[in-house]
């Protein structure tokens, strides 16, 4: 059973442990390598979104690859990241990597060898 690790997370938009100018009303861009034992990682993207800059974005929208919280806190997004960890682990890498895919978006997704 492949367990996937958070190995590390990264934002062009804020820096860890800063936060925005406005913790209840944001938009932050977020990557994330998930890894497993021992291996490599891939990268993953989302955005972390509250409902008051939802509610000021532009709509229609689509959910996929975004995470909603009412104020953004860097202990509540990892906490966040881990739960999601917690339910993605499978038998292969790629089973896991398309599991987190349905909330995340995946550097390799629609990726095929040629």
């Amino acid at each position: 059973m492949i367990v996937p690790k958070l190995q590390s997370i990264f934002s062009v938009d804020l820096q860890d442990p800063g936060l925005p100018a406005d913790p209840s009303n944001c938009s932050i861009l977020l990557e994330v390598e998930i890894g497993s034992d021992g291996s490599g990682a891939d990268t993953f993207s989302f955005t972390v979104i509250t409902p008051a800059a939802f509610a000021r974005a532009e709509l229609p929208r689509w959910g996929r690859g975004h995470l909603v919280v009412a104020e953004f806190d860097w202990a509540v997004v990892r906490r966040s990241i881990e739960r999601l960890l917690a339910h993605a682990a499978r038998e292969t890498w790629d089973q896991v990597a398309a599991e987190l895919n349905k909330e995340l978006g995946w550097e390799f997704e629609g990726y095929t060898a040629g």
